[in-house]
Formats: structure tokens, sequence, C-alpha cells
């Protein structure tokens, strides 16, 4: 897989349907960054990362508000292994002030090895699912009301994402 593969292993708006709408997508720049361990560029010999994010349009029924999609190329499996290790200890750690609570789930089977994450933020709730599957590294965010945004919602996400980045990598994987 090459940098030029990033933009079609996204999230895609065919894959959200007709009740989202597309409002960000690209290279993933200095703005795109979280703080914690994941927030240089540069980290572990990432070559570069893509998003997407999607919004639901109209009054949200049920279901996820916002999606987002990103996708990061490391230069070696290595440096994909421990964009997933820092992956987990961001979603591990604690928002200071915002009255937000955290808590890791059970890793999902997806990729070659995963993580994912619960933020409760009343009346919000952010499922957050990352794995790496060779040398990149793919995550899924959902956001929405606690009453109708599911675990189950953002992993179907999250697999359908994986399988754009599986069908990217090839038979030589």
């Amino acid at each position: 897989m090459d940098r030029s593969d990033l933009p079609d292993i996204v999230l895609q708006p065919k894959d959200l349907g007709a009740s989202f709408s597309q409002f960000d997508e690209g290279k993933q720049t200095t703005l795109d960054a979280h703080s914690g361990p994941r927030h240089d560029p540069s980290r572990f010999g990432r070559e570069e990362g893509w998003k997407a994010r999607y919004r639901r349009v109209g009054a949200i029924a049920r279901g996820a508000a916002v999606v987002e999609s990103r996708a990061d190329l490391f230069g070696s499996v290595s440096g994909a292994e421990k964009d997933l290790d820092a992956y987990r200890k961001e979603l591990d750690a604690e928002i200071p002030g915002s009255g937000a609570t955290t808590t890791l789930l059970d890793a999902p089977r997806i990729g070659d090895a995963s993580v994912a994450a619960e933020l409760r933020q009343a009346p919000l709730i952010f499922f957050t699912v990352a794995w790496r599957d060779a040398n990149v590294t793919g995550s899924v965010n959902v956001q929405g009301r606690t009453a109708t945004t599911t675990l189950a919602g953002a992993l179907a996400l999250a697999r359908l994402q994986e399988r754009r980045v599986a069908r990217a990598a090839g038979p030589t994987r």
C-alpha cells in the first residue's frame, strides 16, 4: 500500500448513505492532531494520514450524529504497532476538567490488533475503534446522544473501513 491509497481506505459517502453529509475530507494536517502521544505527525515513521468527516443531515433519528474516519500510513509494521499503542494511551487518558468519563472496552476482532473506547460526557457519547492492519492504522469515531449511539454502530463502520484497508493491501500483505 502507498500514499495514493489513503483517500480510498477511509469511509466514503456511499458507506454512510444519504442520511449523512461529508463536511471534511483530505490529508490530515496539524489542525487534525490530538494532544497526547499521537500529536507528532512524523511519529513512528508515519508517512501520511487521511481523514473524512460526516454529519447526519436533518433531525437526528437513531445512531451517530457525527462520524470521523482516519487512516495513517507508516514506513513499517513496527511504526503502526507503536501508533496503535499510542492510540491505547490516548483513549485511556482522562480529559482534565471535562467532566467526561473514559472507559477502554474489550478489543474487538478487527485488523491485526485493535483497541476500543467509550467516552461519556452527558448527554453525549463517543465511541472510538482503532486498529492496525500491516503498516496502517485506522480509526472510526462516532459521536451522538447516549440514547441512540452504539458501539455496535461504530464497530460496523470500523469493519467496513478495515475491509477497504485489506483490499488496498492486496494479497501480498
